[in-house]
């Protein structure tokens, strides 16, 4: 693995993360749909003080991210994306604890989310994190993908 964990800083997002951020869910999180989260969108909902945008770094490079949106019940992932060459190295596992402990902190205990029907990877990381599956949205993705919607209530603190 190049560049032990250590070396990955987490911290919340600037504006001049906005194209790197919305290049990197083009390429990991959009495939084969229309993309939608382009650098301006990506970074409007940075300058909305309801969002969270937290960013994962080595050196200066970008290697995963997490926007979340906050409302006054729940939380919404709205996206995750890490890169290919950090997948497995514990990078998204930090970032969902990010937004998990931003959410508790501004007392907030449910976490929703969808994700591609095809994207068993992710189904299976979402299910290791104590994330349950609620339920599909058909045609969610631009009308070509259904989404399963996850949800997670953390005063369940057990991740069985």
């Amino acid at each position: 693995m190049l560049g032990g964990m250590s070396s990955i800083v987490l911290g919340p997002a600037k504006i001049g993360d906005a194209p790197a951020i919305a290049n990197m869910s083009r390429t990991l999180i959009e495939p084969g749909l229309p993309w939608r989260w382009t650098p301006r969108r990506v970074a409007s909902h940075m300058k909305e003080r309801e969002n969270l945008v937290v960013t994962a770094k080595d050196d200066r490079e970008l290697v995963g991210f997490a926007m979340a949106q906050f409302s006054s019940d729940t939380v919404h992932l709205t996206l995750i994306g890490v890169a290919q060459s950090r997948k497995r190295s514990g990078v998204g596992r930090r970032l969902i604890a990010w937004v998990e402990e931003s959410a508790i902190a501004a007392g907030l205990f449910r976490i929703n989310l969808e994700v591609r029907a095809g994207n068993h990877e992710g189904r299976r990381f979402y299910a290791a994190l104590g994330y349950r599956e609620s339920g599909s949205v058909p045609g969610y993705y631009s009308g070509i993908e259904d989404a399963i919607r996850l949800t997670r209530d953390l005063r369940i603190t057990s991740r069985a």
